[in-house]
């Protein structure tokens, strides 16, 4: 080196000057952890500064082969990132690359910054660990021997011999610092605050790191730096009144202050100083999804005067828990919270519904952290709580109708379909008694929970009990909205969905003349409030596009275009990415398709959670209009994309996004199967029966069965036909186990027909075939599907004309 290093530098991980060396149980436990069977994993490393976190870190990625252990991203000194910074880094391994991943962490302290960011990190199918490693290595002589060795020759002085001095709470700087003092000729058994004092004499570079922190104790300057401060002051306790001083002086430092320096004046702060962190910090949005927030509200909760003010501040801290990630500690503030109410309870029976709410509110808690098991018991006491206050007085029947709906979204969640629309039930008939009452307090909650019964009836696939709930909802939003035009939105909203429904449920002419009366109440007021009701205009528009289509109306182009340059004019990006996907399938423009792509590259680009499923379905789709257009080629690169993609995606996007993903793979799997690319067409139509197996309990049995059913009809166009005569006799065997009256189900129809014509065709018990396509005509004609039933007719002709030949 041209010039002798500083003493910061010498001391700095960066330069190694003293060779990496011992750590060997911390090595052998990072190997294992490499070498685990979890395709992802991620680990903290967390010590005290000056513990040998970023060196350890250093080493372990030199030993790295990507070829054989995959990817490893390495995030040093995680605890001073945002969890955006840190997600920013997650999402790539969702892109590209291989997926065997290791995310490899290290920062000073644990606390709920980790807890945070250790259950969102969980999120992306991580499996997540962390190592503590100890403050210095364990041969202290042979560490001690080796730094002065090394110093001695960077100083061109001869190395001292003398054993390592005791210091109190040592970590591997300390030792090294006190073998630089001891190569400088100073003694060094003294105590830390001498090493730092004796060290600081001799140098006049700069200061940086652990050693800037350590100068700091030492010295006395009149503006240090508040994050260096913060951060010394973790390690140095008499530091700590200066920090206090200097947010009692300027609390609007608080602002430019580093994440990791204000979670560290936050734990370690005076109460007086976590009060002025919290005036500044609570109005802040950037801090709304941080720990932060969090941990001041934790410190305030300790400090609260009386039963009522330490409920409402562990309700507030169950909130503010719930939005930065910490599920586990939100269900615990809102467990402390309820048991407040229950002493306000004993203490006044007046606080009841109080207490009422604290455990509506328990139960989203128990929902968000995935506690399952104990959500019912606690909704459950709350419908109980409030249907005695109920009684006792009748003007609470709003908030028990209330509380029935939501415990009716929390059956749903569960999956308990049958008690969900039990307790739904009972919300809309007291809404429906009340708006009798007092139509102008309560005909509007009517009028949503009657839309959020045909919603319900519609996943269950009862049709007619769905439209009819849906025509009550839009009857009574009319009444609304020509006593008060405020209302219109809704009503148009409520038709927009109707309109929704009724396209699914095929009954496309309705569909369309429901959302054309959505679309001229929102072009009215897209007039008005252009800026609040263009997109929802342009939504409506696709909608409304694709019943167009249905109906073989050649202006469902020109409807889907114009949604297009809605879209475009209001500068939503996501937006427009749909309605061009909507372009390409309403009219089969590849042009659309590609720009749609495009456009949902840009945006998983930004944000692959909310963005990666989008961009699969585009993916999709192209590849769906290039096989259309004979281009081979790109759309099979294309559908390797879009397999890759799925492949990748974490299982909590499957339960989330599943509904939408599984369905919209459909048309590229028949694409697929009918260019005769069947190893494609079977790999994607895997996918999508993985994804409703997933869904399975949140949606019934009837879109995994008719999956089944379509992934057999896959194996027999790609002529594996035992396999599809298995496939085709498992979705049986499944439809008898639905416990549904089957001589009424159009799927167990096509079930039947399909396994009969698998067995026709590769003469497998022909005679018991034409026995179920018999009873597949008979069902198909029972509920008029005359689809099923040509299809049912044609494979009892099959079947009889095998059984002639044979």
């Amino acid at each position: 080196m041209d010039r002798a290093l500083s003493v910061a530098a010498l001391l700095d991980p960066a330069h190694q000057v003293v060779p990496f060396h011992g750590r060997e149980p911390e090595l052998d436990a990072l190997t294992a952890w490499r070498d685990s069977p979890a395709p992802q994993a991620s680990l903290l490393v967390h010590a005290p500064a000056g513990a040998g976190k970023t060196r350890l870190l250093q080493r372990f990625a030199e030993q790295w082969d990507d070829d054989a252990h995959g990817r490893l991203l390495v995030v040093d000194d995680a605890d001073r990132r945002t969890w955006q910074e840190v997600f920013e880094q997650l999402q790539d391994t969702l892109r590209h690359g291989p997926e065997r991943t290791r995310v490899l962490l290290a920062g000073r302290i644990t606390g709920w910054w980790w807890s945070s960011t250790r259950q969102r990190i969980a999120d992306f199918d991580h499996e997540v660990t962390d190592l503590a490693l100890p403050p210095t290595v364990a041969d202290r002589a042979e560490s001690f021997t080796l730094a002065c060795q090394h110093f001695a020759k960077q100083l061109n002085v001869t190395a001292p011999d003398e054993p390592p001095p005791n210091i109190a709470d040592e970590t591997t700087l300390d030792l090294h610092m006190a073998a630089l003092t001891a190569v400088h000729g100073d003694p060094c058994d003294v105590n830390r605050t001498q090493l730092v004092r004796q060290l600081l004499r001799r140098d006049d570079g700069p200061r940086t790191g652990r050693v800037a922190e350590d100068y700091l104790a030492v010295a006395t300057p009149e503006s240090p730096d508040p994050d260096l401060l913060a951060r010394a002051a973790l390690r140095w306790p008499v530091l700590r009144p200066r920090l206090d001083r200097l947010i009692a002086d300027d609390p609007a430092i608080v602002r430019d202050m580093a994440r990791d320096s204000l979670r560290i004046t936050a734990e370690i702060g005076s109460q007086a100083t976590a009060e002025h962190l919290a005036r500044q910090i609570f109005r802040d949005e950037r801090f709304a999804t941080d720990a932060i927030p969090s941990i001041l509200t934790r410190r305030l909760v300790e400090h609260a005067q009386d039963t009522l003010e330490r409920a409402e501040m562990y309700g507030m801290l169950s909130a503010r828990t719930m939005v930065c990630g910490l599920r586990h500690e939100s269900v615990e503030a809102s467990l402390q919270e309820v048991e407040c109410y229950r002493e306000l309870v004993r203490q006044d029976r007046e606080n009841r519904p109080l207490l009422a709410d604290a455990l509506g509110d328990l139960g989203l808690r128990l929902i968000n952290a995935r506690r399952r098991d104990e959500v019912l018991r606690v909704s459950e006491e709350a419908i109980q709580l409030w249907r005695e206050i109920a009684e006792d007085d009748r003007e609470t029947l709003p908030q028990l109708a209330s509380a029935l709906e939501q415990i009716s979204y929390r059956y749903q969640a569960l999956n308990q379909d049958e008690a969900a629309m039990t307790a739904l039930s009972r919300a809309t008939l007291l809404y429906q008694d009340l708006a009798k009452s007092h139509p102008a307090l309560f005909r509007a909650d009517y009028a949503r929970v009657a839309a959020a019964m045909a919603r319900r009836f519609h996943a269950e696939g009862e049709k007619q009990h769905a439209a009819d709930s849906m025509q009550l909802a839009i009857a009574n939003w009319r009444v609304l909205a020509q006593e008060d035009p405020r209302f219109e939105p809704e009503l148009a909203r409520n038709l927009a969905m109707a309109g929704v429904m009724l396209i699914d449920l095929r009954r496309a002419e309705a569909a369309s003349e429901t959302l054309q009366e959505a679309v001229d109440l929102f072009r009215r007021l897209a007039i008005v409030n252009p800026e609040t009701f263009r997109g929802e205009l342009a939504d409506v528009l696709t909608r409304h596009s694709q019943a167009l289509r249905d109906l073989g109306d050649p202006d469902a182009r020109l409807v889907a275009e114009e949604a297009v340059m809605l879209w475009r004019e209001t500068g939503d990006r996501k937006g427009l990415g749909a309605a061009l996907l909507n372009v390409a399938q309403v009219a089969n423009d590849l042009r659309a398709a590609e720009e749609a792509v495009a456009v949902h590259r840009e945006l998983a680009g930004r944000d692959l959670v909310w963005n990666q499923v989008d961009l699969v379905l585009a993916l999709a789709v192209l590849t769906e209009q290039l096989l259309r257009a004979d281009r081979h080629e790109p759309a099979l690169a294309h559908a390797d994309e879009c397999l890759d993609l799925c492949r990748r995606l974490p299982s909590q996007l499957l339960d989330f996004f599943g509904a939408k993903l599984a369905p919209g793979l459909h048309p590229v799997v028949r694409a697929l199967s009918e260019s005769d690319h069947h190893v494609r067409a079977l790999q994607v139509s895997e996918f999508a029966l993985g994804v409703w197996r997933v869904l399975l309990p949140r949606t019934g049995p009837g879109a995994y069965l008719a999956a089944v059913q379509q992934h057999a009809c896959k194996l027999r166009a790609a002529q594996r036909e035992e396999e599809a005569r298995n496939t085709a006799h498992t979705a049986i065997v499944l439809w008898h186990l639905v416990g549904r009256d089957l001589d009424h189900e159009a799927g167990y129809a096509d079930a039947l027909t399909i396994y009969s014509m698998l067995c026709v065709e590769t003469r497998h018990e022909v005679e018991k075939a034409l026995q179920l396509a018999h009873r597949a005509v008979r069902i198909a004609r029972e509920v008029g599907d005359e689809v099923k039933l040509e299809f049912a007719l044609d494979t009892v002709a099959a079947a009889e004309s095998s059984l002639s030949w044979s």
